[in-house]
């Protein structure tokens, strides 16, 4: 299983950040403090691991607040686009890896941060537990992850996938391009003040979930391609994810969940919890 989890993974990736540059700072910046819980000035003169960095729009955004140490980890090529990203940007480290074999050892972090990335591994858990026990005493670790939705959204999602994750990755490139302008007739429909151009545009919504409603294009193009392709794509409930803070010893626990202030219309939720290691 990880054999297949790790080629398909790679090769969505690789291709996906080696098209694209989706840096758009006042967005990152946004969704960083927003996710991380953190103005990026507090990660000052820390130690610091961006647990799959992809482009490293998050990485661009992390070394403005000047750490003594930023290291971005990635399974794909993208840690190349991330170099680009972060160029002349401060101390920043770039290697790939796998989040399940992590190449470290021992607590080495003064903060950890994952933003939607876990959740495309084949095992959530110990992919989280792994990385919390790179924090150094005191340290705080974030994720972000899909939220586990009603079981009727559950059932399309996971019908939609089915098909999708079998298809050849280039193939959901093109489609994702093609149905980048539905996202925006969705967006507009459901945003309506007319209740039956609403309905319609939800119904539509429904049978289309993993099209993006972004209000850029290309980003539009990048989260349909990053909703479609991978192999994994759990989701998963509030109770589950504190559980993993629980069983790795964690203290301090915030949900930063339902205090998300989203950049745009239509931005995805998710499960967001924070939690520091004692000491």
């Amino acid at each position: 299983m990880n054999a297949g989890f790790q080629e398909r993974t790679k090769q969505t990736y690789s291709r996906q950040w080696g098209r694209f540059r989706i840096v758009r700072p006042l967005e990152d910046h946004a969704t960083f403090r927003t996710r991380v819980g953190l103005d990026p000035a507090a990660l000052a003169g820390t130690v610091v691991l961006d647990a799959g960095c992809g482009m490293g729009r998050y990485l661009r955004v992390a070394a403005s607040g000047r750490p003594r140490l930023l290291v971005g980890i990635d399974l794909s090529q993208a840690v190349h686009a991330a170099a680009d990203v972060t160029r002349g940007a401060g101390p920043v480290a770039l290697l790939r890896g796998d989040l399940l074999r992590l190449p470290f050892s021992g607590p080495t972090f003064d903060h950890i941060y994952s933003l939607g990335v876990i959740d495309h591994t084949p095992d959530p858990r110990r992919a989280f537990l792994g990385l919390a026990q790179l924090l150094r005493p005191g340290g705080r670790i974030v994720v972000w992850v899909y939220e586990r939705e009603r079981p009727i959204l559950e059932w399309i999602k996971d019908a939609q996938r089915a098909v999708s994750t079998r298809l050849p990755v280039p193939v959901l490139e093109a489609m994702s391009r093609l149905m980048a302008p539905l996202g925006g007739v969705k967006r507009r429909l459901m945003t309506s003040r007319c209740r039956p151009v609403q309905r319609l545009g939800v119904l539509i919504h429904l049978a289309t979930l993993g099209v993006s409603l972004h209000p850029d294009p290309e980003v539009r193009i990048c989260d349909t391609l990053d909703w479609y392709a991978p192999r994994y794509m759990s989701r998963h409930t509030l109770d589950e994810v504190r559980g993993w803070f629980a069983e790795a010893g964690l203290v301090d626990i915030e949900d930063l969940s339902r205090q998300a202030q989203f950049f745009h219309e239509g931005q995805g939720h998710g499960i967001n919890l924070a939690g520091r290691r004692p000491g």
